[in-house]
C-alpha cells in the first residue's frame, strides 16, 4: 500500500464522517424548526382564545344570531349565539362585574344542542375558525 492510498482512504473516511455529521445536524435543525412552528401555533391559538371578549368576537365572527345581556347585580352576564354549519349553534357566555364595563371574561363556549363543551383553545378554534386572529 502506498502512502497516497492511505491519504485517500483517510480523506474518504473524513468525507463520510462529515456527511454523516451534516445529515445529523440537518435532522436536528428540521426537528427543532418543526417544534418551534408547533409551539408558535399553539401560542397564537391560546392567545386568540384567551383574549376573546364580546367586542372581539363580533369583530372576528360577525354579528351573533342572538345577543342577550342579563344584569344579575353585581355581575353582568352576556350570552351570544352564533350559527355554524348545519344545525350547530355555538353559545358563548361572558361575565363581568358591574363596576368594570370592559373586563369581560369568557366563561364557556358550548354547543347549543348540549353535546359538546369546548374547553381547550384548539377545540374552540377547530369548532369556530373565525376565533383565530390570523384568519
Amino acid at each position: 500500500m502506498k502512502l497516497t492510498d492511505i491519504k485517500q482512504s483517510w480523506i474518504m473516511a473524513g468525507g463520510v464522517v462529515l456527511v454523516v455529521v451534516g445529515l445529523l445536524l440537518a435532522q436536528f435543525a428540521i426537528v427543532k424548526a418543526a417544534q418551534w412552528f408547533k409551539e408558535a401555533r399553539e401560542h397564537r391559538i391560546t392567545k386568540a382564545t384567551d383574549s376573546v371578549t364580546p367586542d372581539r368576537l363580533i369583530a372576528r365572527c360577525g354579528t351573533p344570531a342572538e345577543d342577550v345581556t342579563t344584569d344579575l347585580y353585581p355581575i353582568i352576564r352576556r350570552t351570544m349565539r352564533y350559527k355554524a354549519s348545519g344545525q350547530r349553534t355555538f353559545v358563548f357566555t361572558f361575565t363581568r362585574t358591574a363596576d368594570e364595563p370592559q373586563n369581560w371574561v369568557l366563561l364557556s363556549m358550548n354547543d347549543s344542542a348540549g353535546g359538546a363543551s369546548y374547553e381547550t383553545p384548539e377545540a374552540k378554534i377547530s369548532a369556530l375558525s373565525c376565533l383565530d386572529s390570523t384568519k
